[in-house]
């Protein structure tokens, strides 16, 4: 994700991850196509204009749209099916990425596009309102969508195998939850100033009035209003947080002489603050580590009970914790302080809940040990200690409620000390 991105364009990145969006691409391409017919009718050579009748033109399309319709609520079924599993398998929380599936996303809004597309031309083509040569471009155009359909139809027949199987789901998690993870070590404070410490006193605290998960932070609104104030702002907590009314989200620091703000820019700086329903990944590394930690536990649980599953997430835990390169020095929001995120942030996110479902698997135990070990010898400040806490936390999870001694001496044994 651009790493100094406003709201504005944040929401046009949420916009084109719906399936509406290229739908609504194709219903644009039919709309032009006929205004193209009609413009482009008079220059269209006479001996090229009754080529195509308009019986051709009117079956292809017929066609299209009947079939696209019967496979887009196949596709719809199919996909359902698909959440459903993925939601009662792995987490509830795993829906969101398998419907932001750039695959199924594009057959879906391929699907849609060309029965949008069909209607609109069996209008303008039963109503006359172009001729041969408008017919022409018609067919043209109708001849690039079939072909449009039939890789995506490939595409799509090859995916479905796959679709709402755990192990999909987890890479679907992981690939979000990686990207997260690299633009937090190239800007982990969103270019803005690092808070050193607890927040300052003497702030004028500001709430937000509406209830939800803190999804997004428009880093360079709150550098602008604060210019504008010749003042510092203090935000409180990372994306993630739970905003509710009552709890402040950012204090300014005004300067001496300075009278409070207006109430429209106080409004100005609540909305640079954008909260929702759910937790997103772009702003917060922290949300793609729980959600894969949770399809662990729910491996882990005496229902499902595949440790085989949460093992294998704690490889993908420790692939999206090594994500990313060094930090960046750029400060690009002078004005504007952000709080770190502490190491044990991260660990706790991903471990603690594992190392408490699976403490009576040996197998789970020795390899979370293993985890921790690779973790240790990553760059990151405090890797290193926080490994080793972890490490030894878990151990002595597994220690007590393993039953048997010589599996204790196993895991003792290949435990890492660091």
């Amino acid at each position: 994700m651009k790493l100094n991105l406003t709201k504005r364009w944040w929401i046009v990145i949420q916009a084109l991850r719906e399936v509406w969006s290229v739908a609504a691409l194709y219903c644009v391409v039919a709309v032009l196509t006929a205004f193209l017919g009609v413009i482009v009718e008079p220059f269209v050579p006479y001996e090229f204009r009754e080529v195509i009748t308009p019986e051709a033109v009117g079956s292809l399309l017929t066609i299209i749209a009947s079939s696209m319709l019967s496979v887009l609520v196949f596709s719809l079924n199919t996909l359902v099916q698909a959440s459903t599993a993925a939601a009662s398998n792995a987490t509830p929380r795993a829906v969101g990425t398998l419907l932001q599936d750039r695959t199924a996303q594009s057959a879906l809004s391929t699907f849609l596009g060309a029965f949008i597309f069909s209607l609109v031309g069996l209008i303008a083509l039963n109503t006359h309102l172009y001729g041969g040569g408008g017919r022409l471009i018609q067919f043209v155009v109708t001849l690039a969508v079939i072909l449009l359909i039939i890789i995506m139809l490939v595409r799509w027949i090859n995916y479905l195998g796959h679709l709402g199987q755990v192990t999909k789901t987890i890479a679907q998690v992981e690939s979000p939850a990686s990207r997260s993870m690299a633009a937090f070590r190239q800007a982990p404070f969103m270019l803005a100033q690092k808070r050193q410490g607890d927040l300052p006193t003497g702030l004028l605290m500001v709430e937000h009035k509406e209830i939800g998960y803190l999804r997004f932070i428009d880093l360079a609104a709150l550098d602008s209003i604060a210019d504008r104030l010749g003042a510092d702002i203090h935000v409180v907590d990372r994306c993630g947080m739970f905003v509710t009314p009552g709890r402040p989200i950012a204090g300014i620091a005004l300067a001496n002489g300075k009278g409070t703000p207006s109430t429209e820019i106080l409004e100005e700086l609540r909305k640079a603050f954008t909260v929702g329903d759910t937790r997103s990944y772009d702003q917060d590394p922290l949300y793609g580590l729980t959600v894969l930690s949770q399809i662990a536990m729910r491996a882990l649980s005496p229902g499902i009970n595949d440790p085989g599953t949460a093992i294998d997430v704690i490889g993908n835990l420790v692939r999206v914790m090594a994500a990313g390169e060094p930090e960046s020095k750029v400060v690009h929001h002078d004005r504007v302080y952000m709080p770190e995120i502490k190491t044990s942030e991260f660990f706790d996110a991903a471990f603690t809940g594992i190392s408490r479902d699976g403490a009576d698997k040996i197998e789970v135990g020795m390899r979370l040990q293993r985890a921790f070990e690779s973790l240790s010898f990553l760059p990151y400040a405090g890797y290193g200690d926080t490994a080793r806490f972890y490490a030894a936390t878990a151990l002595e999870r597994s220690l007590a409620k393993l039953d048997f001694e010589s599996d204790r001496a196993r895991l003792a044994e290949t435990a890492f000390k660091g």
